[in-house]
């Protein structure tokens, strides 16, 4: 059967990699830049604009994540925000010389433990099941007095897996160690778990849930080390030195009230991607990665046994549609994904993998269009001889 006619503009399905600007932000961004462009630390009136501006802000990113405006500390990015994190954690760590970290953390997260490792901390990996799911019996049997930092993500960016952070929590408690998670991929899809989960640390980034790039948030507990990555200022309560972008924060505000506001669109999308996957499964034996495990309601991770995924991007790019073979931060590999190895799957899976992300308000058409089209290229790429 003919996949149904095409939308009029591209059709988006990698936004785990990124998002675009939701029009709401575009508005506030523009009207922002116009109008806060002093400097928040400036003790005049266009100063004070500024300021009042950047704590509204602060104020809204506190709403999404449940936390107090005090604790939310804006940053460039989630990497930088992770750094920081983690070297904060390690810095008031005294004679706790390890640190611990889910084997399928962000790529941000496993630099900054390389930085540790190269200050003589002692980094150990702590295994997932063949969902993709933290092992918390590894973890328990791990965790002990001389662990300065326990590190796990809230939701994979490939998998899209939720992991138990309440119960990592929980044992990070018991046995005095600090708990950070990075919650980029969870923001904005799925409600954070900061009362939950109580992590000390715990990282945004507005381009993952319709903000603009350049601005994300460190949220650090009240009471948690934090140390400037960045010193010379005095900057956001001498935790980041450097002039705030305001109208970014502002941006990034707007974007979490909005976040907020829609969260009830996933429902939607996570039917479409529920559907697609059946179709997928029934017709091409596809295996979803992560499938049986709580997930976000957006993402699919899956494997077409005997289709290129790289052929298949191309495929789907000339018939508008934009989706990917991994994580942003790991495209263009031909191996087995890392979270892949993690998990325990073949290595025969590799260059068959592919991620869609769909966004918020993808519609029953678009999301027919992409299964259709997904169906036509599988069949396509099927009959042709491998090169």
């Amino acid at each position: 059967m003919d996949a149904p006619r095409p939308p009029a503009r591209r059709l988006y399905a990698d936004a785990n990699a990124t998002t675009p600007l939701h029009p709401a932000v575009r508005e506030s961004l523009t009207e922002a830049s116009a109008r806060f462009f002093g400097n928040p630390a400036s003790l005049h009136g266009t100063g004070r604009m500024a300021r009042e501006a950047l704590e509204e802000a602060r104020g809204q990113v506190a709403g999404l994540v449940g936390c107090l405006p005090e604790e939310v500390v804006f940053v460039s990015s989630g990497t930088e925000g992770n750094h920081q994190a983690l070297l904060s954690a390690a810095g008031a760590a005294g004679g706790r010389r390890r640190v611990l970290l889910s084997a399928v953390e962000h790529p941000s997260v496993a630099g900054a433990a390389e930085i540790l490792e190269e200050r003589g901390f002692a980094v150990e990996e702590i295994p997932v099941d063949g969902s993709g799911l933290l092992d918390l019996k590894a973890l328990e049997g791990r965790l002990g007095d001389d662990v300065a930092v326990v590190s796990v993500l809230s939701a994979h960016n490939e998998t899209g897996v939720l992991e138990p952070v309440e119960s990592v929590g929980a044992l990070c408690r018991r046995h005095g160690a600090l708990f950070h998670t990075d919650a980029v991929q969870a923001a904005g899809k799925v409600p954070l778990r900061w009362r939950e989960a109580l992590p000390d640390y715990l990282v945004v980034a507005a381009h993952k849930f319709y903000g603009p790039k350049g601005i994300a948030a460190l949220v650090v507990r009240r009471g948690a080390p934090v140390v400037p990555l960045l010193r010379g200022g005095g900057q956001e309560g001498g935790r980041r030195a450097s002039t705030v972008a305001v109208p970014l924060a502002v941006a990034m505000g707007r974007a979490a009230e909005v976040a907020l506001a829609e969260m009830g669109a996933w429902a939607a999308v996570e039917g479409f991607r529920d559907s697609l996957e059946d179709r997928l499964r029934g017709r091409f034996g596809a295996r979803v990665f992560g499938g049986e495990a709580p997930r976000l309601p957006n993402t699919s991770f899956f494997s077409l046994p005997g289709i290129s995924a790289a052929r298949m991007v191309a495929e789907l790019d000339r018939r508008g549609i934009d989706v990917s073979t991994a994580s942003a931060c790991h495209s263009g590999q031909e191996r087995l994904p890392r979270v892949l190895e993690a998990m325990g799957v073949p290595g025969e899976a590799a260059g068959t993998v592919l991620r869609i992300s769909l966004l918020r308000h993808t519609t029953a058409e678009e999301a027919a269009f992409l299964a259709g089209s997904l169906e036509e290229a599988a069949a396509i790429l099927l009959k042709e001889p491998t090169p």
